[in-house]
This record gives C-alpha cells, sequence and structure tokens, in this order.
C-alpha cells in the first residue's frame, strides 16, 4: 500500500507542480536529435533534458518536425523552445537564448595516409560537402581552387568515404564524429585546423523570459562534466587495436607461460646438480687434505732440489752470454731483410696505386691517353734512379703506327709516329731504342731495359726502364708490371666493344619506344639533351654527364608495357589508368638492369619520386632519391609542361618556370630547382625544341 500511495503522489506532483515544456526540432540532426532503430527519440539534445528534468521542475514533451516548421512555431509562440542553433543578430530579434551549451567547430577531415598537413594540399583531391552548407565559403577562402563535390545528405556523403570515392570531406566535428564512429572509420581520419567555431544555444519563444532563466538555473544546477558525458555516449571514438596486435600479445602470454614452465623444469633440475655436485665437494675436500700432507713432504724435497737449481743457474748465465752474441749476428741478418722487404713493399704500394687507377677504367676513361700516362708515372716513382720508364705499343685504331709514351725528366711525351714494329723479334731492339732516343735528346740512351708486353695470343709492344739501380727482385716486379700493363691493353678491346654494344642497344630500344608511344617521339631526346646540359653546368663529372643522357634517353622505356590507349588517350586518365601508367619506371628498371647497364637503370627507377615523399614507385624523401634521379624528375617535368598535348598546351619557358618555382621544395629537390630556374633565365637557348 505504500508504494502505492508513493506512486500516486509522484503522479500528483508531476500533474500540478512540475511545468509541461514543448519542446521542438528538425526531424533528423545526428547525433543531437535523431530516431534510433526501434523508432526512439535519441540524441545529446536528448539526453540534455533528461538531465535537465532530474534537477528542475521542467518537463519536455518533445516533438519531431522539419527544421523550417519548428522555428515557424516558436517564433508564433505556439512552441516553447527549440533544439540548438547558432545565435545570430537576426535570430536574436526573434526568440531568447540559453546560456551557450555546445561549441562546434567546422573541420575538414582527411584520410591520415595521405599526410596532408594545410589548406592549400586540398588542391589534389575532391573535398565533399553537402549541399547547402554554408562553410564550403570558407573554405573557398583558405583555397580557392579546391575540388568539391556535393551530397544530399551526410548518410550520402559518409558512404562515398566509406566506398573511397572521396579521400576528404567537410562537416562539423560532433556530426563527423558520430558518423565516422557508426561507420569505424574514425581511426583513418584526422582534420585540418577549424574553419570555424561556435557555441550552440536551446532557442526559446520571446514570451518565455521565465522558462528561460529556469533552464539556466537548472543548467548551473547540472555536474561540472555531465554535457561532456552526454556527448561521449554519442560520439566518443572506439579504441582500435590492429589485429597485429592481439596476435603479438596472445603469442606474448603463450611465449611467456612456456618460458616461466622451462625455468621452473630448469630450476629443478639445477637442484638435483647441486646436491651432486656438493656431494662431489664434500668427497674432494677430503682428498685434498690428505693430498696437503703429502705436499709438506714434497716441499722438504723442493729445498733441496732448490740448491741444486742455484747451481745450474750459474751455467745458464754462461750459456746467455754466448745467446746474446748469436743475437746480435740475427740482428745484422733481420737489417738485411727490413732493406730487401722496403724494396718489396715499395714495388707492392706501386702496383696498388695502379691498381687503384685501373678501378676508375669505363668504356670512355680507358681509351684515353693520359691513363696510360698515369700508370707509368707512378711505376716511374717506384724505380730508383729512373731517368726514364715508358711504353712502346702498336696502335690498334691506327694501323701500321706505333704509340710512343714516355715519363723522361723533362717533358712527357705520349705521341702516333708513322712506324711498326715487329716487337717478337730480336732485332727490333735497335730500331726501338732509335726511336725513343729521338723523344730522350739522346743518340742511344744506355742502361735501359726492354720487357715485352705480351698476352696469350700477342706481343702489343714493350715496357722500358732505365735499370740502373735496379736490383733483381725489383726486375721480376718489372715484368710482373709489364704482364699487367698488357691485361689493360686486353681490357680495352673488350670494354670498348661492350661501349659500343651498349650504345647501340640503347638506340634500339628507344626507337622501339618511339613506335609505340607517340609522345615519347623527341621528348626522351629533348630529357636527355636538357639533363646532359644541366649536368655540365653544375660540373659533373663527364661520366656522371654521359650516364644522365643515356638515363634521359631511356627512362620511360618501361612504358611498352602500359597499354597504348592509355598512353594515347586524348584527355585526363582515370585513377585506374594512371595506376597502370605508374608501373612504367620499375619496368624501365627491370628491362635496362636485365641489359647490365645498373647505373642508368637505377636513375630511370626514381625519376618520378617526390622530394616530399608523395611520388612513385617507392615514395622516397628527400635525399634518399639519387641525385641522378633528382635532376632527371625537374628536366622531364620541365619537358611535360613545354610540350603540347591532346588535353593541354604547352606552357612557355616563363609560365614554366613559375610552376618550377611553386613546387620547389615539394616535387623537386629545392637546390636543384633553383639553379635550374637560374640556367632557364640565363641560358633559355639550351632548352628550345629541336625538330
Amino acid at each position: 500500500m505504500k508504494r502505492v500511495f508513493a506512486l500516486l503522489y509522484l503522479l500528483f506532483t508531476t500533474l500540478f507542480f512540475c511545468e509541461q515544456v514543448r519542446f521542438v526540432s528538425g526531424d533528423f540532426y545526428p547525433p543531437f536529435i535523431y530516431k534510433n532503430e526501434r523508432q526512439q527519440v535519441v540524441g545529446i539534445s536528448v539526453e540534455i533534458l533528461k538531465a535537465i528534468e532530474k534537477v528542475s521542475d521542467l518537463r519536455f514533451d518533445i516533438e519531431l518536425m522539419p527544421f523550417s516548421e519548428a522555428l515557424k512555431l516558436v517564433e508564433t509562440g505556439h512552441a516553447d523552445m527549440i533544439n540548438l542553433i547558432f545565435k545570430t543578430p537576426e535570430r536574436e530579434k526573434m526568440f531568447l537564448f540559453s546560456k551557450p551549451i555546445l561549441r562546434v567547430q567546422s573541420l575538414v577531415w582527411v584520410r591520415k595516409e595521405l599526410k596532408v598537413n594545410d589548406f592549400k594540399e586540398l588542391s589534389a583531391f575532391v573535398v565533399g560537402v553537402v549541399e547547402g552548407d554554408a562553410n564550403e565559403a570558407l573554405l573557398r577562402q583558405k583555397n580557392p581552387s579546391v575540388l568539391v563535390k556535393r551530397f544530399e545528405s551526410f548518410q550520402q556523403l559518409i558512404e562515398a568515404v566509406e566506398n573511397r570515392e572521396i579521400d576528404a570531406f567537410l562537416m562539423e566535428d560532433l556530426t563527423a564524429s558520430y558518423y565516422l564512429i557508426k561507420h569505424d572509420l574514425y581511426h583513418l581520419f584526422e582534420s585540418l585546423p577549424p574553419l570555424s567555431v561556435e557555441w550552440t544555444y536551446f532557442a526559446f519563444a520571446r514570451t518565455k523570459p521565465q522558462l528561460v532563466e529556469k533552464f539556466n538555473a537548472a543548467l548551473d544546477r547540472l555536474p561540472k562534466r555531465e554535457i561532456e558525458r552526454i556527448i561521449n555516449l554519442f560520439v566518443k571514438p572506439r579504441f582500435f587495436v590492429p589485429a597485429w596486435l592481439w596476435w603479438f600479445i596472445l603469442t606474448g602470454s603463450v611465449g611467456t607461460f612456456s618460458i616461466v614452465m622451462i625455468l621452473l623444469l630448469i630450476n629443478k633440475r639445477l637442484e638435483r646438480l647441486v646436491a651432486l655436485r656438493t656431494d662431489e665437494l664434500r668427497k674432494k675436500n677430503e682428498e685434498l687434505q690428505a693430498s696437503y700432507e703429502e705436499i709438506e713432504a714434497m716441499n722438504q724435497e723442493l729445498q733441496a732440489t732448490n740448491q741444486e737449481l742455484d747451481a745450474m743457474n750459474q751455467e745458464l748465465r754462461a750459456t746467455n752470454e754466448e745467446l746474446e752474441a748469436m743475437n746480435q749476428e740475427l740482428m745484422n741478418l733481420n737489417k738485411q731483410l727490413e732493406e730487401k722487404t722496403k724494396q718489396a713493399e715499395r714495388f707492392q704500394k706501386g702496383f696498388q696505386d695502379v691498381l687503384d687507377l685501373a678501378s676508375k677504367l669505363t668504356f670512355e676513361t680507358i681509351q684515353e691517353k693520359e691513363f696510360l700516362l698515369s700508370v707509368l708515372r707512378t711505376f716511374k716513382d717506384y724505380l730508383p734512379a729512373s731517368r726514364v720508364a715508358g711504353v712502346v705499343l702498336r696502335s690498334v685504331s691506327e694501323p701500321g703506327k706505333t704509340l710512343v709514351c714516355l715519363t723522361n725528366e723533362k717533358d712527357p711525351v705520349i705521341q702516333r709516329i708513322d712506324e711498326s714494329f715487329d716487337f717478337a723479334s730480336e732485332s727490333a731492339r735497335v730500331e726501338i731504342l732509335k726511336t725513343v732516343a729521338r723523344f730522350c735528346d739522346e743518340k742511344a740512351p744506355s742502361g735501359v731495359e726492354l720487357v715485352p708486353i705480351a698476352s696469350q695470343d700477342s706481343v702489343h709492344g714493350v715496357l722500358l726502364y732505365f735499370s740502373g739501380g735496379v736490383s733483381a727482385v725489383e726486375k721480376q716486379y718489372v715484368e710482373k708490371f709489364a704482364l699487367f700493363v698488357a691485361t689493360l691493353l686486353s681490357l680495352r678491346s673488350y670494354m670498348r666493344e661492350q661501349g659500343i654494344f651498349q650504345r647501340r642497344l640503347l638506340s634500339v630500344v628507344v626507337k622501339a619506344l618511339e613506335y609505340y608511344d607517340y609522345y615519347t617521339r623527341g621528348h626522351s631526346e629533348n630529357v636527355a639533351r636538357y639533363a646532359s646540359s644541366f649536368a655540365e653546368n653544375l660540373g659533373l663529372d663527364k661520366s656522371v654527364i654521359r650516364r644522365l643522357f643515356w638515363a634521359g634517353m631511356v627512362h620511360d622505356v618501361g612504358k611498352i608495357f602500359v597499354p597504348q590507349q592509355v598512353l594515347n588517350k586524348n584527355g585526363f586518365l582515370s585513377p585506374e589508368e594512371y595506376e597502370l601508367v605508374k608501373i612504367h619506371p620499375v619496368k624501365s628498371f627491370e628491362l635496362l638492369n636485365e641489359a647490365g647497364l645498373q647505373e642508368i637503370a637505377k636513375i630511370a627507377k626514381y625519376h618520378h619520386e617526390r622530394y616530399d615523399g608523395k611520388g612513385y614507385p617507392d615514395g622516397l624523401v628527400g635525399d634518399a632519391i639519387p641525385f641522378e634521379s633528382r635532376i632527371l624528375a625537374v628536366v622531364d617535368a620541365f619537358d611535360a609542361m613545354t610540350t603540347n598535348r591532346p588535353y593541354k598546351e604547352a606552357m612557355t619557358i616563363e609560365e614554366a618556370i613559375v610552376e618550377i618555382e611553386r613546387c620547389s621544395g615539394s616535387q623537386f629537390d629545392p637546390h636543384l630547382a633553383e639553379v635550374f630556374v637560374k640556367l632557364l633565365k640565363e641560358k633559355p637557348e639550351l632548352f628550345l625544341k629541336k625538330g
């Protein structure tokens, strides 16, 4: 009976002492107010009203309808209050407002994987916007060139995000959090700085000032963080634990348990071993005690032996004196050996210096006479008192002629003469010495030795040197040096043939690509020419300049793996077509690498990498991109900018300069971009199209 009376009292109090408030709202505004799957009215606003009812005598009758109708009812006084809205000067004339309830931020949300840091970088993406959102104008103030796609509702926009149709969208923070959490996307997105920050308020009919006072007083009585708790009921993100972390925790737990069990077993085993070992040590201690007594007896015997050792020590002193005399003789012999060793080390150092020169050979440098002269100078430095050193060789490139290369006391000599010798015959020695004498300003140089430079199949010429002061050991090294020079000559012939083959191979590859892709016709030659001109301006080695030239010629050879209808499409590429085009640097690398052109292959592979790490195929950043590839990236982009395509007209050099400066530090190496722009301004004639 008491419970019945209590319920009746509560009903009576509610009917006669509580103030009923007609609350109206737009019919769908998640997470603030909406109907759930069971058609119940829920949301942040509903929970705030329930909290107000607990601390006041206000009771709210909630009605959902189109937002415009709800505004009209409150304005005309047919409803008491309306759901959360923004305060504007026009609305202050029509409504009374509660204290500020929630601060709402308008944000642009972007996928974390894109690493977008400011509004300018949004130009590369499509931004989703709900049709009629006033914040679109604020976004265009930040970035006038942004491209937007409008949707009829929040739900359609989020579905497009979920299907990866768009990667960025504009939405208020609480609404966006609600939808991202609902679709399990919250952990994939981050927001840029707010476009706007405004407070929302409950609005009341102007005829209800007492109701506003009651409502605000109830707000003050709410617990300090009650509204924050209510918000978290609807928009608190769930903690995202990757699947690999769950496997890691499970594996770690199983591993830890296994280790503990193994340690317990090991501990048991160790306890047994310690017990056995303790017993053994006890027995050993008893044995040692017995041994101690025996040692005492032996000590007495040792004292007697010590006296005998003293006598033997005197004999050893006499022997030591004899050994010292022998040691002096050994030191003298060692000194002679050191002198011989120094001679050998001197020639070994000479061979090492020559090997260092040989390690720098390429099919360009090995043909240069200066390289042979450098080798001879190194050889001469390690011959004592040698006034002259040189080679007389049969000319391979000019039959019937002979190459004479001498490092004498005056100026070095490197010259071809219209004579030929039979280097395999003994009679040629006199004629060779006469020829050398002409260049040494002597009638017949005396003390000059000739060593044949011969390989397995032929005699290339002779090595000559002044033999005065050269030991027999050093003469052996001279003969080995002659054999080494013969090897270099054979290597020169091989590398010359290899260089010719590689040039022809690259030319064939470029022609094949030009037949396949019309745009490549002329583009590869332009890029090669621009790259070599740029490299010369940077002061790079000739070998680097040649490498960049050929890399420019073949950097796009991988496009033969891209369908022709994609390469020659009359218009912009779709995302799927663009992904097909992005495979060409890797394919270029694979083809060139298989052809033995590893250095050129590496340059071609990375010529589409960006300095900020947003390029392809590997997303390298900054100096991690090979230097030659960074050069190729600038000139490749320049030629693309200044070339007519079906979907765009070519830029002028001045327009291209503006674009390169804009992309400096993002697409291009800032230092290379600065130097290239300076070169374009000072020598534009180097970058005019040919043909």
